[in-house]
């Protein structure tokens, strides 16, 4: 359990642009034996979220916004790193997010969590065409793939891109992360086979877990 001091302390740090002690703190945290999950969820995802908020209510700037994502992002692969333990799967996963989605924290921490796994990984980010994603699927042949959606107007670009999908390759898992759904809306993937919501990444630790020791 990450204590509420050291989250003040991360989320100040984050604000003010200080890197350098995000980056201290979050190796304390590795050093002190946090669990990756924790550091993923109760550091990283409640402090953007706190940011979120804090610029809906005009108490933070637009670059203030830019520049903890920023930072985030880069703690994200530092983290991953060092809970990497060697251990090697045979299975692909390809995470992005879908066309016109900018925001890709949570699409790296499910990446995250495929690698320290022993996936292999292929990692789009933000703002993936839809043919880009169709072309890496036909070429990779991955045993699933996973998308963030997170804004409800980018919901018909998400169900088209599962349409294509299911075109080129009908027995491929298809995850979907992401605020859009959330609250009820994922009902709307029910009609798709092979495709499921992951609302957390609790629900995302046990999937891999499963897929992990499956032939």
């Amino acid at each position: 359990m990450i204590s509420e001091a050291i989250y003040l302390h991360y989320l100040d740090s984050l604000l003010t642009g200080n890197k350098k002690q995000c980056v201290q703190i979050v190796f304390n945290l590795v050093k002190n034996n946090v669990s990756m999950k924790e550091i993923y969820v109760q550091l990283f995802q409640r402090s953007m979220y706190r940011i979120g908020q804090m610029w809906e209510k005009e108490r933070c700037t637009i670059a203030n916004e830019h520049i903890a994502t920023k930072i985030t992002e880069a703690l994200l692969e530092i983290t991953t790193s060092n809970f990497m333990n060697g251990h090697h799967t045979d299975k692909l996963a390809i995470i992005t997010c879908i066309d016109k989605e900018f925001h890709e924290i949570g699409a790296r921490m499910v990446t995250g969590f495929f690698e320290v796994s022993g996936w292999e990984t292929l990692y789009l980010g933000s703002n993936t065409p839809q043919s880009s994603i169709i072309s890496l699927i036909k070429e990779k042949k991955p045993d699933v793939i996973g998308i963030s959606n997170n804004f409800y107007i980018n919901i018909s670009r998400l169900l088209k891109l599962i349409e294509q999908i299911q075109q080129v390759a009908p027995g491929l898992e298809i995850l979907v992360g992401g605020q859009a759904l959330s609250g009820g809306q994922s009902e709307i993937l029910n009609k798709f086979s092979n495709v499921r919501y992951i609302s957390s990444l609790d629900e995302l630790e046990e999937y891999i877990s499963v897929q992990s020791s499956s032939n």
